[in-house]
């Protein structure tokens, strides 16, 4: 009966690994149409408090922010960048940050899995690294 108790305190110790303070930022090693899916956090008291989902270029130019890039895909998706990247961090704030909770977006489905992904991975570094920006492999998305 002692073995089982420790085994429970240890595995619940091992299981809530807190995470460290700090902005973590993520993109993709391989761009999509020259764009990079995007995201960062900001993380305080060991809680994600801030959440941003975009794409990217190089360069650090927004998808959200590039009004031929939005005028375009909303006429092919009925919806955009600019729509979307602040639609999904709201969505996961909303659904208590909890990933499989999360509803997709009509015409941003890969968006918001590429967000989900990228999330995983932020909180993988923020519970065995440290704040930073990263690269995620294609594999890894």
């Amino acid at each position: 009966m002692k073995k089982i108790i420790l085994f429970i305190i240890l595995n619940t110790f091992v299981l809530a690994t807190p995470l460290k303070d700090g902005k973590y930022s993520v993109r993709t090693e391989k761009s999509f149409w020259f764009w990079y899916p995007y995201t960062s956090v900001i993380i305080r008291n060991g809680e994600i408090v801030e959440a941003y989902h975009d794409r990217i270029k190089l360069d650090g130019r927004k998808a959200s922010e590039n009004d031929k890039y939005n005028s375009s895909m909303m006429r092919s998706s009925k919806t955009n960048p600019k729509i979307y990247s602040k639609a999904i961090p709201e969505e996961f704030f909303n659904k208590n940050k909890d990933l499989n909770k999360m509803d997709n977006i009509a015409g941003a489905t890969d968006s918001v899995q590429n967000f989900k992904s990228q999330i995983k991975f932020l909180i993988h570094k923020a519970e065995t690294e440290g704040p930073g920006n990263y690269i995620m492999s294609e594999n890894q998305l």
